[in-house]
């Protein structure tokens, strides 16, 4: 299927308007921006160039000058694999005062359903968002603010297909917000927004310089449940390591897990030492408001000495009942939960 609809903006093009605020002075709604001073890549004769070809990938490259700054992005398309990453870097930006960068994802798609990742938890627009305004000096209703405040990833639904963006930064819009805006959604990560402090003796944060940006974009069937881990994936870069040391005492295989879970729709957000003793924390949570039984597994190399049921600052609530190395939990919708692991050591540990 054709993803995008490249009428008004290309896919991933870069653009830049006037966006008139003071930062936390913002309170009741953030400040839209408008057409003065609007540029974008495509206004001007682009050059792409190759500048990365193999099995893998192919790489192209453009550098160029809009309003204020250098626009500098290298597409990655992948052969095997459904994604396509954007790096974009905003160079020289000149540091104007009320000047706002995007990147547009124009799709190619009707009655589009917007979800985006928040804390521990996805927001539909229009369907997950707290009814009128939040009250006290907050009177927009809640369901009319945008840009939105997203983590990982920002995606799009119909019922024929679905596409989701990874994203670096840590806003994006989702509607048209140029003259005459067309009736189909623009995904809008927000590179930057240079205000004014919002108090009067306050500094202009004009974030002068050179500025970088990772995004990748992908396809899948309709639902944002089918797109959601990549979301993550996409921002959790795998990091090499080269001639690592050798431990004489190793016996963990490198391609193993030391923890992993079998269910869909429930996400480990934390595996740390415990604070107060030598056991381990996890902390995991449902994403898709499902009831979940599941197990938590460890590596078979490990057995489990006892568990527990902690409070969110891992305080024992109840012990957990387990196997030698499997923890069954059963996790209501939206819950988040907290476990605490002791492993055996010594001559009980598996060798």
């Amino acid at each position: 299927m054709e993803l995008l609809n490249t009428e008004k903006f290309k896919g991933g093009e870069v653009f830049t308007m006037k966006s008139e605020g003071n930062g936390a002075g913002e309170f009741d709604d953030v400040q839209k921006p408008t057409m003065e001073g609007f540029d974008k890549a495509s206004n001007y004769k682009t050059q792409w160039e190759l500048v990365s070809e193999g099995p893998v990938y192919s790489s192209y490259k453009i550098r160029q000058q809009i309003r204020n700054a250098v626009v500098e992005e290298i597409i990655t398309i992948y052969h095997k694999i459904k994604k396509i990453d954007f790096d974009v870097a905003l160079l020289n930006w000149e540091g104007i005062l009320y000047r706002e960068f995007r990147m547009a994802i124009p799709l190619n798609m009707e009655n589009a359903r917007v979800a985006y990742e928040v804390p521990f938890g996805v927001t539909e627009v229009g369907k997950n968002e707290i009814e009128g305004a939040a009250g006290e000096r907050y009177l927009t209703p809640a369901a009319d603010i945008r840009p939105r405040g997203i983590e990982n990833w920002i995606g799009a639904n119909n019922n024929a297909f679905g596409v989701t963006l990874s994203s670096s930064v840590a806003v994006a819009d989702y509607i048209d917000p140029t003259d005459n805006p067309v009736d189909y959604t623009i995904l809008q990560p927000v590179l930057l927004a240079s205000r004014k402090s919002c108090h009067w003796e306050g500094y202009e944060y004009l974030q002068t310089g050179n500025h970088y940006f990772s995004f990748s974009l992908t396809s899948h069937h309709p639902g944002w449940k089918n797109g959601f881990r990549f979301g993550k994936q996409a921002n959790e870069k795998l990091v090499s390591v080269v001639n690592p040391p050798l431990y004489s005492k190793a016996f963990l295989p490198e391609i193993n897990s030391f923890f992993n879970l079998d269910s869909d729709n429930v996400i480990v957000s934390a595996i740390k030492k415990c604070d107060d003793d030598n056991s381990f924390i996890v902390r995991l949570y449902d994403i898709a408001g499902e009831n979940s039984t599941f197990n938590l597994r460890l590596d078979n190399k490990f057995s489990i000495r006892k568990a527990f049921y902690t409070s969110l600052i891992e305080e024992e609530i109840s012990e957990q009942l387990h196997t030698d190395n499997i923890i069954p939990i059963n996790l209501k919708p939206y819950s988040i939960e907290t476990f605490k692991v002791f492993i055996k050591t010594g001559e009980t540990l598996k060798q």
